[in-house]
C-alpha cells in the first residue's frame, strides 16, 4: 500500500508542471441559472432580496449575476459586500446544556451571490483536478459520490487483500 501511494505521489509530481491552472473559465448564464434554482429558499440576512424572489426573476437576473460572478473570477477578488455574513450559534446537539457556550457552534449565512461564486469555483477546481488525474483514487472527501462508506470499504478491501 505504502509503495501504491509512493507510486502515486511520483506521477503526479512528474505531472505537476504540465497541470498548472492558470484562470478560471468564465461562468455562463445557464450554469449560474441552474445554480440559483438548485438552492432552497432560505434567507440569509445579508440578502437584501429573498431567495425565492431571485429564482423567481431568474431569466431577468442571470446576467447581471453571470457579470458579477465572472468579475470576481477574473479579479480574484469579491466585492466588500459580499464577505458579510451572520453568525448565529447552534446547539450541537439537542440534549447537551444551552447555557454552556462550548456546546454551540457557529453558523455562517453567507450571501447568494457568494453562494453561487463559490459553486462555481468549486465546479472549476473540480474539473481541474479531475481532468488532470490531481485527485487521489481514494479521496473520498468532497467528491461526488463518495463518502466515509466509500473510505470503509476501501480500506476494508486493502486489509482483506493483505490476509
Amino acid at each position: 500500500m505504502v509503495l501504491s501511494q509512493l507510486q502515486f505521489l511520483l506521477t503526479h509530481l512528474r505531472h505537476y508542471h504540465t497541470s498548472e491552472f492558470r484562470s478560471f473559465k468564465p461562468a455562463t448564464e445557464s450554469e449560474v441559472s441552474k445554480i440559483l434554482l438548485n438552492f432552497l429558499n432560505k434567507q440569509s440576512d445579508s440578502d437584501l432580496i429573498t431567495t425565492w424572489l431571485l429564482k423567481k426573476c431568474a431569466s431577468v437576473l442571470d446576467p447581471t449575476i453571470t457579470n458579477i460572478v465572472n468579475l470576481s473570477l477574473s479579479s480574484g477578488q469579491f466585492h466588500p459586500t459580499l464577505k458579510q455574513s451572520t453568525i448565529s450559534p447552534l446547539l450541537k446537539k439537542p440534549n447537551l446544556d444551552k447555557n454552556q457556550l462550548s456546546n454551540y457552534r457557529p453558523i455562517s449565512n453567507l450571501s447568494l451571490v457568494f453562494k453561487i461564486i463559490e459553486r462555481v469555483v468549486k465546479s472549476r477546481l473540480t474539473e481541474h483536478l479531475t481532468s488532470n488525474n490531481l485527485l487521489n483514487p481514494h479521496q473520498s472527501a468532497y467528491i461526488q459520490h463518495h463518502s466515509t462508506e466509500t473510505a470503509l470499504l476501501y480500506t476494508f478491501t486493502i486489509i482483506l487483500l493483505m490476509l
